[in-house]
């Protein structure tokens, strides 16, 4: 059974949410323990899957124009096998199988027209075993928070 974060572990991820180069040394003068804590309980929880310091970066200063949202509904072949073709299709964010309708749940982004239409028409709907496409397009993003995910290969329901 995984050791659930104490009060140092929330603050320590806390902390990394604000700013992820945040150093030990700093951290450690804010929650009044020693930088050797602080790096022990970061590897500990990284470790144990409960946290993960990563990179996220700003998909539209990158040049992306559009970003979306396909619900995919599947027949006549595996979900699991349609949502692993759809995987490595430039663009696509994530991936997630649903219960229920639709069956999959994809987040894009893409560049320009020609890249919405080469997402979503050519690549997308072309998977073998997919039934149907409803495609959205975000107009403005008003939130989007990243500070919960699921870590780990074993997350799946089953």
């Amino acid at each position: 059974m995984t050791k659930t974060p104490d009060e140092i572990d929330l603050r320590i991820i806390d902390a990394l949410r604000q700013d992820g180069r945040t150093p030990n040394k700093t951290i450690a003068k804010m929650l009044n323990v020693s930088e050797t804590t602080v790096a022990s309980r970061i590897r500990a929880l990284t470790e144990r899957n409960i946290m993960q310091v990563t990179l996220q970066r700003d998909i539209y200063s990158l040049g992306y124009e559009f970003q979306g949202f396909l619900d995919v509904y599947v027949g006549n072949r595996d979900v699991d096998a349609v949502a692993a073709d759809i995987v490595p299709i430039k663009g696509v964010l994530a991936v997630a199988i649903y219960l229920g309708s639709p069956d999959i749940l994809v987040s894009f982004a893409a560049c320009n027209r020609e890249d919405l239409a080469r997402i979503v028409n050519d690549e997308v709907a072309k998977v073998a075993g997919i039934q149907r496409v409803d495609s959205y397009l975000a107009l403005e993003i008003r939130k989007f928070e990243a500070a919960h995910v699921a870590l780990g290969v074993n997350r799946a329901a089953n």
